[in-house]
């Protein structure tokens, strides 16, 4: 500014157009901005080349970083970044990285960076269902955290180690992990991991079926999550749904609403979405079961209106059967089909016959309502035709003990029996006493209704000792009632106990319609007995309890009618909040396009301001320069990445097979045998090519190169995905099979000679001789295991070759 302002004070007499360094200075004065730009850009581009030159240095230190792993850039930490940054995108390649990190870490005795490489290969493992390898990598996790005392992860990952064992079903040893895990939770004062090994012991009783123990677990980790960052209270959403769906196990359906709308609250307060979503579906849910049909329509609709802005379509598909199920209580049946049916359509599109068969069953219980039994019966028929092992057993039973009643319905008692009996073998197997007991009730009804009465009266009562078994009341009384009315002519006595126990039941419960069944049942007894006072008494009550039921009935519909009112405004409130939408999308439209024309108008503005076209042309130049000088970084940037991955791939693999190399087969080895006593199952394999030399001779050193690649090839496709394939030397090979039994190995040994003998490499055909060499053997270090295997291998090749051979100790060894 000083120097524009002493410009201006200049005489004008001295810019005269004849002298050109005046001339000069008159453009110099008028567009001291641009120069200004100018110079800023000269200085960027100074900055960027004096970068360019600091990547180049980097890139070439980086390089030698690659071969020499033992310098401060710590390689096993890029290693895992990198394992870490595929774990979603390409959990194979992630996983290799991971051992890659892990065997360096190990090397240079990185004793953190090696447990984090363990918790990662856990983590890799679980989410490829992989239960023991998980198991493993924790506990190796584990015991190294503890070793460097960092308590915090420590405790992360025992937590996630009692996870898998939960999982594994080794329910003891996990609690007993988390019994002496929480005192030291407790001394650290960490109320997030007190909350964590509370809500992991819950999940174990929970999936012991010990919903009592679980509340409990549950309820004590509610008090450590108190904090308001966005991790508890994530926690805290978490454990209120745990706790909401162990009341539902017990059937407590007031306490299971309660904590989803306690977990809704929290997801509401965190806007999570999609858990708002879903959670507002299990809380539709659990009012339906409540009867409120008004409130779980409205937290269905509501979870759809959320579904419809984000991507989850199961979550979607689970609340439109939700919502099908309350439209077919409220007696809207075209709404429930609908909604039934678009869920179904995305079952069937991936495929998940589980779903698939839950829907079809909902679609059949529709039509049962609407008395279509034919339409009824083809889509529980389709249910049991589904595949029997991709489908939950409790689906299957259910779309059978249906169908059971149907075919009661049409007379067809043979089917009915034998899709009743199906069904009640799945409940009996499955220890469900209350759909056990509903099964052998319609058994009793077929054999009722063909008048074997004998066989009916036994399933009355085993309906009703699965109905005590289950604790249920409602269903004791339904088995009572039709016993206590066959038994009338048989042993009136026990007729008449049965009807007044289930009044007794029926009136404690409230369930007036078993209440009337039973007067109905006892004023007909009582009348055969000749007891015509105690029938006119039963007959009164009958009367004024159908009145009741009747007044109850109107109210019932009147709910019914309001219900079906409450949807239809909800509807026209959805589509007045969709036309809002799209007009709010209009006026933010237009706002936007106002933006973009006063933009474009300032940008007329500011070129009309720049009348200086060498200028112009100047500060592009100078633009171009620095984008040029950017990409030039960008790309030196890249290709130095490119270059240490292909370093890193060179310096582990045999060039021609593509298999780990000799020194990486031992640095993997020596990194399993650092402690022999936790290798259980260890296997190695060594293989080799029979007359391989032969193939040299007769065909050449680069057909020969051909096989050995091919047979490579085989070997690396035909072991697990944590097996190590390496070439030990010319057409020699090393397998190692970590936690592989002997018996396995075998299996795998054998299955790549099978694989080798049946292929042909450009017209020549080789075999493969094996030597199986395992832990169990004694061996205590590599170079012992890889020698019974080499002995092994010999005996193979004695034997006549292409054959798989077990170190045993009567083995001579090689000359």
């Amino acid at each position: 500014m000083m120097l524009f302002s002493t410009l201006n004070r200049l005489p004008s007499v001295i810019f005269t157009w004849q002298s050109e360094p005046f001339y000069i200075l008159m453009i110099f004065k008028k567009h001291y901005c641009l120069i200004c730009k100018y110079t800023i850009c000269l200085f960027l581009v100074g900055i960027l080349l004096f970068c360019s030159n600091t990547a180049y240095s980097a890139e070439k230190n980086s390089s030698i970083s690659t071969i020499d792993k033992y310098t401060d850039n710590s390689p096993e930490l890029a290693l895992l970044k990198q394992a870490k940054s595929l774990k979603y995108k390409d959990k194979k390649q992630s996983t290799a990285l991971a051992n890659e990190a892990l065997l360096l870490s190990q090397n240079n005795k990185n004793h953190r960076l090696s447990a984090h490489s363990h918790y990662l290969l856990g983590e890799l493992a679980r989410d490829s269902k992989d239960i023991e390898q998980s198991l493993y990598h924790f506990l190796e996790a584990t015991i190294l955290y503890k070793k460097i005392n960092e308590n915090k992860r420590l405790i992360s990952s025992s937590v996630d180690y009692a996870t898998m064992l939960i999982l594994a079903r080794r329910y003891d040893e996990a609690n007993k992990i988390l019994d002496e895990l929480l005192p030291l939770a407790e001394k650290s004062k960490q109320d997030l991991s007190i909350a964590l090994i509370l809500i992991t012991k819950g999940a174990g009783y929970y999936e012991k079926k010990h919903y009592n123990d679980a509340i409990e677990q549950y309820s004590q980790a509610l008090k450590y999550l108190k904090a308001d960052d966005k991790i508890v209270q994530r926690h805290l959403g978490e454990t209120y749904k745990n706790l909401a769906q162990s009341y539902k196990r017990l059937r407590n359906r007031e306490k299971t609403a309660f904590f989803y709308r306690k977990a809704l609250d929290v997801f509401t307060a965190l806007q999570d979405k999609k858990l708002m979503a879903r959670t507002l579906n299990t809380l539709a849910e659990a009012e339906r079961y409540l009867e409120n049909y008004v409130v779980a329509l409205e937290y269905s609709v509501r979870g759809l209106e959320i579904h419809e802005q984000i991507e989850d379509p199961a979550g979607r598909a689970k609340a439109l059967i939700g919502a099908g199920i309350i439209y077919r209580n409220i007696g809207q049946y075209e709404k429930s089909l609908t909604a039934i049916y678009e869920a179904y359509l995305y079952f069937t599109k991936i495929k998940d016959f589980s779903s698939m068969g839950k829907a079809s069953n909902q679609m059949g219980l529709i039509y049962t309502r609407l008395k279509q039994f034919g339409q009824a019966r083809s889509f529980y028929q389709f249910t049991i035709d589904l595949p029997e092992e991709q489908i939950e057993t409790k689906t299957l039973a259910s779309a059978l003990r249906e169908l059971a009643v149907i075919d009661l319905n049409d007379e067809k008692y043979q089917s009915a029996h034998v899709m009743a009996k199906k069904a009640y073998k799945i409940y009996q197997k499955e220890n469900d006493y209350l759909k056990g007991s509903t099964s052998a009730r319609i058994i009793g009804n077929i054999y009722r209704a063909q008048q074997e009465n004998s066989q009916a009266i036994a399933y009355y009562r085993e309906s009703l000792a699965q109905a005590i078994k289950g604790g249920n009341e409602l269903y004791q009384i339904k088995a009572q009632t039709p016993l206590a009315a066959l038994l009338s002519d048989m042993n009136s006595d026990e007729a008449v106990s049965l009807l007044k126990k289930s009044l007794e039941l029926s009136t404690k419960i409230n369930t007036k319609y078993q209440t009337l069944y039973a007067y109905r049942e006892l004023r007909k007894l009582e009348k055969r007995r000749g007891n015509i006072a105690e029938s006119l008494g039963y007959a009164e009550n009958e009367i004024a309890l159908s009145k009741v039921i009747q007044d109850e009935r109107e109210e019932e519909e009147l709910v019914l009618a309001k219900a079906n009112l409450y949807s239809h405004k909800m509807e026209e409130e959805l589509k007045s909040l969709k036309k809002k939408v799209r007009l709010d999308q209009l006026q933010l439209l237009k706002k936007n396009t106002e933006i973009e024309i006063a933009a474009q108008a300032r940008i007329i503005s500011e070129l009309e301001l720049t009348k200086n076209k060498y200028a112009s042309v100047a500060l592009a130049s100078l633009l171009v320069i620095c984008l040029l000088a950017v990409l030039f970084i960008y790309k030196r940037f890249v290709d130095s990445n490119k270059r240490n991955k292909e370093l890193d791939y060179l310096a582990a693999r045999d060039p021609l097979t593509n298999c780990y190399n000799r020194r990486i087969l031992f640095d993997f080895m020596n990194r399993d045998f650092v402690d022999t006593t936790r290798l259980s199952e260890y296997c190695i394999l060594m293989v080799d090519i029979d007359h391989f030399k032969e193939v040299n001779d007769s065909y050449g050193h680069s057909t020969g190169d051909s096989v050995l690649s091919a047979v490579a090839n085989i070997l690396q496709n035909s072991v697990r995905q944590n097996d190590i394939v390496a070439r030990f030397g010319g057409e020699e090979f090393c397998i190692v099979l970590p936690g592989a039994p002997k018996e396995q190995a075998m299996d795998i040994a054998e299955n790549i000679r099978q694989k080798v003998e049946a292929s042909s490499f450009n017209n020549i055909s080789v075999t493969c001789s094996f030597g199986v060499a395992s832990i169990k053997f004694n061996a205590k270090t590599p170079s012992e295991l890889i020698e019974q295997a080499d002995i092994a291998l010999f005996k193979s090749k004695s034997l006549g070759r292409n054959q798989v051979s077990l170190w045993e100790k009567t083995f001579k060894p090689k000359n």
